[in-house]
């Protein structure tokens, strides 16, 4: 076979390769505990969660869960292209909590009984702290980043954390 017999197959097998590490997981990956949970009129083995309740609790998943935590040079540049990346860039700052999506949920549950009302975790979550930097270039805003790992609180809603109120 000749060399040139080899370049489609090479650049389709580069082509695949791209794919599969730059599109973001679907729901059917075996990442268990990160995965958003599925939209209404889906089969799924995961409990449905009702409407504004579904929103907010996907909402403070997409703001503040980064699992494993994304790798760059250092907490600065984490924080610089996390806050552009989900479309916080120049506010005044966020917490990137490092965790699973289970162990967020296990803040507002106890003995088997869904929590409401603010909720401080027994155990120490990995955190990556962005702070909104002094001096503003232009529309790009810089930032501060700091990890952590500190025990946090959040606004629980029926079982489901919903707001992040702060780390301790």
């Amino acid at each position: 076979m000749s060399p040139k017999g080899l370049r489609p197959q090479a650049f389709l097998l580069l082509l695949f390769l791209m794919a599969t590490t730059l599109l973001p997981r679907s729901e059917g990956t075996s990442s268990g505990d990160t995965k958003l949970p599925r939209s209404e009129g889906t089969v799924s083995d995961e409990p449905q969660l009702p409407g504004s309740q579904d929103s907010s609790f996907r909402e403070f998943l997409k703001r503040h869960l980064d699992s494993p935590k994304s790798d760059y040079q250092n907490d600065h540049t984490y924080c610089n292209l996390m806050m552009s990346r989900r479309n916080l860039n120049c506010q005044r700052g966020n917490t990137f909590i490092h965790s699973s999506e289970r162990q967020l949920t296990a803040i507002c549950n106890s003995a088997k009984r869904n929590l409401d009302g603010n909720q401080t975790s027994r155990t120490l979550f990995p955190i990556t702290i962005c702070r909104l930097a002094e001096g503003r270039k232009g529309l790009y805003c810089r930032y501060t980043g700091k990890s952590e790992i500190k025990k946090i609180r959040v606004t629980c809603k029926n079982g489901l954390p919903v707001h992040y109120i702060a780390h301790a």
